[in-house]
């Protein structure tokens, strides 16, 4: 397995989980940082692993972009190098992941870093954390997403507040408003993270896959289209080895064994 200078990535028993570790800079998102994230994850991609965690180190998640960081070779206000070849790679193979994916939130999650998190398929976050769109404070607009997967998650209203006014979104409200999944006590964060991720290593190999793919059409589709789309993918659920063996469980009165 590749070595990694600012991020950990371990995968046990199915399960990959990835540590932001650059804890002196509240796991800042550095070109460095970014391109062993793109790495990692075409690991977990070539790996068994069922499910992928995705945490921060220390008392942060994230703080969005390394502003102070080293970027040789870049010229430093032109997004379009930064942003389409340095951030948008490793975010594109996260939302493009074909297992579930979880963000574990541990504290602060702001600008990049909160668009990392939510690109994740189930966001669980400690009550002391809290979600911030700072682009404004600085004179800059949101990127890598986040206007677009904003406004599909709270509507225009609050997504609309949250963006423009640049103000922190506790991680109760965000739970409250639909952002994310929900929120724990900051103490039982690693348990239930691991809790639902085993869930979901050991539960059916296919369906989590399709469930990802029918949103995301959904998202592009009207309701006649999304229903011919569940057609099509229910014909192979039904035809799963998965499917197959509810059945029989079922019939017999014991819990699912399901091919790992």
């Amino acid at each position: 397995m590749a070595h990694y200078e600012t991020l950990r990535l371990e995968i046990d028993d199915g399960l990959a989980t990835l540590t932001l570790a650059r804890p002196e800079t509240l796991n800042a998102l550095s070109p460095q940082m970014l391109a062993e994230l793109r790495t990692a994850l075409k690991a977990v991609i070539a790996s068994p692993a069922r499910c992928l965690v995705l945490t921060g180190e220390g008392r942060a998640f994230g703080s969005g972009a390394d502003l102070q960081a080293p970027r040789d070779g870049l010229e430093p206000n032109d997004p379009d190098e930064f942003l389409r070849d340095w951030f948008a790679p490793p975010f594109r193979l996260l939302a493009e992941l074909e297992i579930p994916t979880i963000a574990a939130v541990n504290g602060p999650c702001a600008g990049a870093s909160m668009g990392l998190a939510l690109t994740c398929d189930i966001v669980i976050a400690s009550q002391s954390a809290y979600f911030l769109q700072p682009f404004v404070n600085i004179g800059l607009v949101p990127d890598l997403g986040s206007s677009w997967l904003l406004p599909q998650a709270l509507g225009r209203a609050r997504a609309t507040g949250l963006m423009m006014l640049g103000e922190r979104l506790p991680a109760e409200d965000a739970a409250a408003w639909g952002l994310i999944w929900k929120t724990v006590p900051d103490s039982h964060l690693r348990t239930i993270v691991q809790a639902t991720a085993r869930k979901l290593v050991d539960g059916p190999s296919q369906s989590p896959g399709m469930i990802k793919k029918l949103i995301a059409r959904s998202l592009r589709n009207g309701l006649e289209e999304q229903m011919r789309v569940e057609i099509e993918m229910q014909r192979v659920a039904l035809r799963s080895t998965d499917h197959i063996e509810a059945r029989a469980a079922f019939r017999e009165k014991r819990p699912p064994q399901f091919i790992r």
